[in-house]
């Protein structure tokens, strides 16, 4: 494996009293960070995240993204994204892990992905609120804690409802914030489909025309979804996945630069450097150094 020096977090290492805690865990913010002082440097987690910060300050950097750590603020995570914090001693909270299989074991049919907070390509893991916003959000949270603590009977099937509740409140909130760089026509199932797609083939760099023919659509018709949605083409999306691993590679493994072009797909070094380099303003060593 490439990540050899890069940490990945699974539930079960925060807690693992119960087999079912493999899928789900919430705890308050404050005593998550006490027991868990490992979690400070960076690292991935397989599992979906929500970070609620109800008082507070600090950081929280997300794929080489510094954000702003305020009261009021819910962060996303997904699985394979690297992140890490530096958080003020007052900072306190919620924080909630589950796996796609504990979701979808009671939801089968939907995708996490059409929560627009888990979309690649969008992807603006931070939504700030006002506190009558947050309220509902938190009341929840607490009946879940509660539920969490009381072990009754189909505990589990009542915290995924509570969970799916949650995650379309949110829904809601993030797109009235985000309105102008979502998509509101029928193209939003092509669009989650083509994220699990470049998710699966960003390596092998294919062209727009293998992703259309994948969603039976025509390359113009998907450029024109995707530059609706995203304001960005499909290649685009494809090379921002590429740059993406790139930095997470050159951060945090041991590849040589060459190695790591060769993991992406490219066997022509100078032609990766001249990509990189195009993208980032930095060449792949020059990343590598800012950032050790």
């Amino acid at each position: 494996m490439p990540d050899k020096q890069l940490p990945i977090y699974e539930i079960q290492d925060f807690k693992t009293s119960q087999k079912q805690e493999k899928y789900y865990y919430l705890s308050d913010l404050k005593s998550h960070l006490q027991k868990h002082l490992f979690i400070q440097r960076p690292h991935k987690h397989n599992f979906y995240i929500l970070l609620f910060i109800t008082q507070g300050s600090g950081t929280h950097t997300i794929d080489f993204q510094e954000h702003p750590v305020m009261p009021n603020s819910v962060f996303f995570l997904t699985p394979g994204q690297v992140h890490s914090w530096q958080l003020s001693e007052e900072t306190d909270g919620f924080i909630l892990f589950f796996s796609p299989e504990f979701y979808l074991l009671e939801f089968p049919l939907q995708k996490l992905q059409r929560f627009p907070f888990f979309q690649a390509a969008l992807r603006a893991p931070l939504l700030q609120l006002g506190v009558a916003e947050l309220a509902p959000i938190i009341q929840s949270i607490h009946v879940m804690q509660q539920e969490q603590k009381a072990q009754q009977m189909l505990k589990d099937d009542l915290l995924r409802d509570y969970l799916d509740i949650t995650l379309i409140q949110l829904a809601r909130l993030y797109t009235d914030c985000y309105k102008q760089q979502h998509e509101t026509t029928t193209s939003l199932p092509l669009l989650n489909q083509l994220d699990t797609l470049i998710d699966q083939h960003y390596k092998e760099h294919q062209p727009v025309s293998f992703y259309a023919d994948k969603l039976h659509v025509t390359p113009k018709q998907l450029n024109e979804s995707c530059k609706r949605a995203y304001d960005k083409t499909t290649t685009e999306l494809i090379q921002n996945r590429i740059i993406l691993e790139a930095k997470r590679l050159l951060v945090h493994s041991n590849l040589t630069i060459n190695q790591l072009a060769a993991e992406l797909g490219y066997f022509d070094n100078a032609y990766f450097f001249r990509f990189f380099k195009k993208h980032t303003g930095q060449t792949p060593e020059q990343f590598r150094q800012e950032h050790s």
